[in-house]
């Protein structure tokens, strides 16, 4: 019978194997370069600040739809060290104290003070932070009345929703006309068209408003007026969490705080 010749096993076919080993490998090398995940970030939180509507530089103004200055910049600064999400609600004045100190759809405020309507804050636990930056109030007059004393002052120009009667010494609110203005631009304008004998604000939002008007100095703080100082705070009543960091980071950023006052004109 014929010899027929030993049959040789089939080949195998290496490539797959090369394939599984060229994968395992990939896979091992992007086991080593990448980190293990982790739990996806937390989303910021948000916190609903009110602010006054109002255009008030250098600490805040509310202009093309947007809240800017000073305390728009030391705000955001401390949401992103502290993972918050700041929304700006710019509210007329009267309204953001309803909203804030009644109905309570807001988280914090700014400015705010203790010594604002001490009446509407009676029973209720306000938290304030340590003090944001100083202010003076007082009455602006044109420098030809500087000097005349409160016997000059028949009628006074005041934002709407603000109180002249915190001044020292205090003012008989018998013994004067108010004249209210929604903005400080045109409380300004009627102080320098001679409408009202004097204008109540705050001296350094007048100074800069005046600068832009190209009218410096046309209307003055007169230092023998009653006038007060004071300090802007932050305020809650629903984040007390929020407010021990605010003024954790007040303390440990003040490089920080200060190199904003000196952006804004605030470090005088």
């Amino acid at each position: 019978m014929p010899k027929h010749p030993a049959r040789r096993p089939p080949k195998r076919n290496a490539a797959p194997c090369r394939l599984k080993n060229l994968a395992a490998t990939l896979l091992l090398a992007c086991a080593l370069v990448l980190p293990c995940a982790g739990p996806a970030p937390a989303e910021p939180v948000e916190l609903a600040v009110g602010v006054e509507r109002i255009d008030y530089p250098p600490y805040g103004s509310f202009r093309h739809g947007d809240y800017e200055g000073y305390a728009r910049d030391l705000l955001d600064s401390f949401a992103i060290e502290y993972g918050y999400t700041m929304v700006y609600v710019p509210l007329p004045v009267k309204r953001l104290y309803q909203e804030f100190l009644e109905t309570r759809t807001l988280d914090l405020k700014f400015p705010d003070s203790p010594d604002w309507h001490p009446g509407r804050r009676k029973g209720l636990h306000i938290i304030y932070s340590d003090p944001v930056c100083s202010y003076t109030d007082g009455i602006l007059v044109k420098p030809e009345n500087l000097g005349k004393g409160m016997g000059a002052i028949k009628t006074l120009g005041i934002l709407a929703g603000f109180k002249p009667w915190l001044l020292t010494p205090p003012i008989d609110p018998k013994s004067v006309k108010v004249s209210e203005n929604a903005s400080i631009s045109g409380l300004l304008g009627k102080g320098l068209m001679g409408r009202v004998d004097g204008v109540y604000a705050n001296v350094e939002a007048a100074r800069h408003l005046l600068s832009a008007m190209d009218r410096t100095d046309q209307l003055v703080l007169d230092p023998c007026l009653p006038h007060t100082t004071g300090s802007y705070r932050l305020s809650t009543i629903k984040r007390p969490l929020v407010m021990r960091e605010f003024d954790r980071f007040l303390k440990n950023r003040s490089a920080l705080v200060d190199s904003l006052k000196r952006k804004h004109g605030l470090d005088r």
